[in-house]
Formats: structure tokens, sequence, C-alpha cells
């Protein structure tokens, strides 16, 4: 009988120990993808500080989580890339589980350079042409200007770079079941009333171990 009271104190231990633990929380998505073309990445929290647009359909990776905004990285240092840090919308991205497989655009577009006119006299250089890393749009008005970064330098060129493939977009997320009616819900109530079964057992055999025999 004591060991199959012991078997039972176990067992409501265990219980009591799963029981009490809460489901682990699903784990905050490390990347947010744009799900508009005016999803801007901005310097500070401030609309006015907006630097470009980041391409639609790719991603940033979250650093922080700051209310209505997101403290970001968007790009990597390789190639002519380099990573920066900076601020987007909560509003214009969705929060992904995992990033696409390709999370940031890589498009390089040639930049020409002038020397200008000189000494006819004297060899020029004529046109320069440089790779730059293409970072995203920025809109003033009508107009239509592209971030990109030069050799070291981060800057603006004329028109818009926004022919490039797009990766696709997040489904649409099922609603959380109800917090009474879910899988979770259910469960708990039937380990609360394992235990208060197995706890009565065992008041009872410990009271019938407890017990002296009559003597004859």
């Amino acid at each position: 009988m004591k060991k199959l009271l012991f078997i039972i104190i176990c067992t409501v231990a265990a219980l009591c120990g799963g029981g009490g633990a809460a489901p682990a929380a699903a784990a905050e998505s490390g990347y947010a993808q744009a799900v508009t073309t005016t999803a801007y990445f901005f310097t500070e929290k401030d609309v006015s500080t907006s630097l470009f647009a980041v391409p639609y359909t790719y991603c940033v990776r979250i650093v922080r989580d700051d209310g209505q905004w997101l403290y970001v990285q968007y790009a990597e240092d390789a190639g002519n890339y380099r990573a920066v840090y900076g601020y987007v919308l909560k509003a214009d991205f969705a929060m992904l589980s995992e990033p696409p497989a390709v999370t940031y655009l890589v498009k390089n577009i040639t930049v020409t350079y002038s020397a200008g006119d000189g000494d006819p006299a004297l060899p020029g250089l004529g046109e320069i042409e440089m790779q730059a890393a293409f970072y995203g749009t920025y809109y003033s008005g009508a107009t239509a200007y592209s971030y990109v970064l030069c050799g070291d330098s981060f800057g603006y060129i004329s028109g818009a770079n926004d022919d490039y493939p797009l990766n696709a977009l997040p489904d649409e997320e099922e609603p959380p079941p109800p917090d009474d009616g879910g899988e979770g819900g259910n469960a708990g109530i039937v380990t609360a009333v394992i235990i208060a079964a197995l706890t009565c057992g065992a008041i009872i055999l410990v009271f019938l171990t407890s017990k002296k025999k009559k003597p004859e």
C-alpha cells in the first residue's frame, strides 16, 4: 500500500508540474515584410525623416519592437551593400514566422558621372561609370528618386528603379481560438479533474494505511 501511495503522490506532483506550466508562446518573428509600396524607412521615429521605401515584398530584420514602430536592419554588409539601421511603421509590414528565400533586394544599378568640360587640348576622362547599390525609392510629389550607396557615399539619383522580382505575400493568418474553448482550456480542465481525483485517492489511502487493526 505504501508503494502505491508513493506512486500516486509522484503522479500528482508530475501532473501539477505539467499542468501549471504555461504553453510556450510563439517565438516573435525576426523579420517583417513590406506589404505596401510606401513602407518607408526612417532614421528616427518621425515621418519627416524618411529615406526610402523598403522594396515591396522584401523584408527588414526586427531589432526591437517600439509600439507602432519597429527598429530594424535593412540589407547586409555584402557586395556593394552595407547594413543600415532605422525605423519603420509596423502598419506597413507583416510579421513573418520565417523570412522568404530572398530577404533583402539586391539590385545594382549603373551610375554615370561626367567630368564636365575641360581644356580640349588636355586629355579628359569623359564619363565615368560606377556601380551603386539600390536601397529603395523616395517619392517627392510626382518625382521619384532612388536612394543608393555608391562607393562609400549614400545619396539620391533621379528616377525610380522599381522593376524587380517580387516575393510572395504571406497568407492571412487564422484568428486564434477562444481561450475558454481552445485545446489549452480543455486540457487545463481535464488536468484539474485528474489532480482532484488523485488527491482524494491519496487521502483515502493515507487513512487506510494508518488505521490499526483491533486486537482479537
